[in-house]
């Protein structure tokens, strides 16, 4: 059983991607978000400051506290992340994404991995960390290196999170299937391109799918339509 399954009690899980253009607007959209059913959902600083999100956090968890709450602040090291949710939000924060998180496939140490490693033990922190791995707007990783890279990844992290070549852009099916090879049991997460037209190929490889703009009626505003068929999808 993988940490998806363990935390969400499920195979497979949709955290919609809430780009907060405002405090309002972004309200509105995890109102969407967990009306339709969703068990969580990530807010990335990407339309509000950091400040702000991480006060969203707080609000959102007092008005939804069986909504699992995860945040991307793009600006911050997967470690400094980690620390910086934790004293904002009263020592609670269920995950942490980081678009990169540092894994070099071409040596054997990570040193840019291990920072978050000593926080979360130093925290006893036990949320999700997704880390960015071949991940778009990244260093790229070549085809014959992506299970090995998976592998090293997945001692650090819970989730080996990947992308397509860009936001929005979808993953080849290829690339998911060689990373899901490499960590074996473990849980892949993507977070990019992801539709109702297309994720049933990616779920016998991926078991969390982050989505903001496949499902956005504009930026920051989650489409209900968009939205309920992706969730159809998943299930069906």
């Amino acid at each position: 059983m993988n940490r998806i399954e363990q935390v969400f009690g499920v195979s497979h899980v949709l955290l919609p991607v809430v780009h907060p253009v405002g405090r309002d607007e972004a309200l509105a959209s995890i109102r969407t978000v967990r009306d339709a059913g969703c068990k969580g959902l990530f807010l990335i600083d990407q339309g509000m400051p950091e400040d702000e999100v991480l006060a969203l956090v707080m609000e959102v968890r007092a008005q939804h506290p069986a909504l699992w709450i995860g945040v991307n602040l793009l600006s911050r090291r997967p470690a400094e992340a980690l620390g910086r949710a934790l004293e904002a939000c009263d020592g609670r924060i269920d995950g942490i994404w980081s678009d990169n998180a540092g894994i070099d496939e071409r040596v054997s140490d990570q040193p840019a991995a291990e920072p978050l490693v000593a926080v979360r033990r130093a925290r006893g922190w036990n949320g999700l960390y997704f880390g960015g791995v071949a991940f778009k707007y990244q260093r790229a990783v070549a085809p014959a290196d992506l299970a090995r890279t998976a592998g090293i990844a997945a001692r650090y992290m819970d989730v080996v999170c990947t992308s397509g070549p860009g936001t929005g852009k979808a993953a080849e099916v290829d690339k998911l299937r060689a990373m899901h090879d490499g960590i074996g049991d473990g849980a892949i997460g993507l977070a990019s391109g992801v539709t109702a037209e297309n994720v049933r190929a990616y779920m016998p490889y991926a078991s969390a799918f982050l989505v903001g703009t496949g499902i956005e009626a504009s930026f920051g505003v989650i489409d209900r339509g968009k939205l309920a068929a992706l969730l159809a999808a998943m299930a069906s």
